[in-house]
């Protein structure tokens, strides 16, 4: 290995650090409420699509979290009802009515607070309003300890094939570090009977690099995911975001964890090395590993390939025909449309995202020009044994796919600059 952890001053350890930049070199063109209605009247056009759900509510705050929620202080009765409602309004849309979806996605917050009536009431608008394909995906995540046979018995029903349940990590040093519910054999259990019970796949998250995390835990929570079989984990370095309860708690323990790049390489590949192993798992995204019979994720295809995310709820981000929606309220939302160097840089950004880079597939959004941009810091990249170039891709190494963000970025920076002569 060459020395690649002073390859890059940073670390970017989320798809979501890149979203800026195109921002830097041409500036979106805001529209109103009307110009988005008139664009869910036209006819709607191939691209694969996906529905975003966002529940901004929890009833345990994780110490890590900055993300739109609060903590349920009340019924959640009205949020329900707007909810289904949503779905009822946008059903009657030509949008809706004419579309085929490959993917619904109840993220949040923690979509599983609802009580089994409040889940019902949800599941049975998109029902009525929206058409699945065959091969649909329909995600919740969750945590265990508000995750009960009632409300799953109401989600089976109604199509809910894949969970996503907030785990971090098995160490029981961790858990009490992260703010998690459950010791580590009682979260084990529960997760060989949710996953006996629950008729689809059963995924988790796993966040490592917590203060003074040992190679020893990183490992056993590789090895504890394989042994419960699960269909697949996410691994995300801890990212210390501010307005976080361990932003407000650990000043001096997260400039130590964004300090320590060593550590956070070494944890990495040891994690990645076990979940390997064995030949039953393959890396399926930059931060994800997923067994082979396992999960697809169809839902970071379909937004990493272009395709459409129809943000519904407080909170919901997405992009539908060109133009990026963001909700802030229930009746307050953004409206961008998005120029062609948005749609084209977003689509390169999502590409790079798995380990398998295509080039039919960058060469179907860029020019000759930028083409020939991006082959170039591809061979500069294969120089610094990130990048195997192969006859129709390019392979990410295992520090290609520790640094892929930063690879990203850096390759999108690099054309723009080109393009716009800076």
């Amino acid at each position: 290995m060459k020395d690649n952890l002073m390859l890059f001053e940073k670390r970017f350890k989320s798809h979501h650090d890149s979203s800026g930049i195109i921002n830097r070199y041409i500036s979106s063109e805001k529209i109103g409420k009307e110009d988005f209605e008139k664009v869910l009247e036209l006819q709607p056009d191939k691209r694969k699509k996906a529905i975003y759900v966002h529940t901004p509510y929890c009833d345990k705050i994780c110490s890590f979290c900055n993300l739109n929620r609060k903590q349920i202080d009340g019924s959640l009765d009205s949020y329900a009802e707007y909810i289904a409602s949503e779905f009822e309004k946008y059903g009657k849309t030509r949008y809706f009515q004419e579309s085929t979806f490959d993917v619904i996605f109840f993220g949040g917050g923690t979509p599983t607070v609802y009580k089994p009536q409040q889940l019902e009431l949800i599941l049975k608008s998109i029902k009525e309003n929206v058409k699945l394909s065959d091969n649909y995906e329909f995600t919740f995540e969750t945590t265990l300890h508000n995750l009960n046979e009632e409300k799953l018995k109401v989600m089976m029903e109604y199509g809910v094939n894949r969970l996503s349940v907030g785990i971090q990590t098995f160490s029981e040093r961790g858990r009490v570090f992260y703010n998690r519910t459950y010791g580590k054999e009682e979260v084990k259990k529960r997760l060989k009977n949710l996953k006996a019970f629950f008729n689809g796949d059963v995924c988790i998250d796993i966040i490592y690099n917590f203060p003074d995390q040992t190679i020893e835990e990183v490992i056993e929570d590789a090895r504890i995911v394989k042994e419960l079989g699960l269909s697949s984990t996410s691994f995300y370095s801890l990212m210390v975001h501010e307005g976080s309860k361990l932003s407000k708690d650990i000043e001096a323990e997260r400039v130590k964890l964004e300090e320590d790049m060593k550590k956070d390489y070494i944890l990495f590949q040891h994690f990645m090395d076990e979940m390997l192993r064995g030949n039953k798992y393959h890396v399926l995204e930059l931060t994800k590993i997923a067994k082979n019979d396992g999960d697809n994720y169809q839902y970071i295809k379909v937004r990493n390939t272009g395709g459409d995310t129809f943000p519904i709820g407080v909170g919901a981000g997405g992009s539908v025909q060109g133009v990026g929606v963001y909700r802030m309220g229930k009746d307050m939302a953004f409206y961008s449309k998005q120029s062609e160097y948005h749609l084209k840089f977003g689509k390169l950004s999502g590409i790079m995202q798995f380990p398998i880079i295509y080039k039919e597939d960058i060469k179907n959004i860029l020019t000759e020009e930028e083409y020939k941009h991006f082959s170039k810091k591809m061979k500069e990249y294969e120089e610094k044994d990130l990048v195997v170039e192969k006859e129709k891709s390019f392979d990410l190494t295992k520090d290609g796919i520790f640094w892929g963000n930063n690879l990203s970025i850096d390759i999108i920076e690099y054309i723009l600059d080109k393009v716009f002569n800076k």
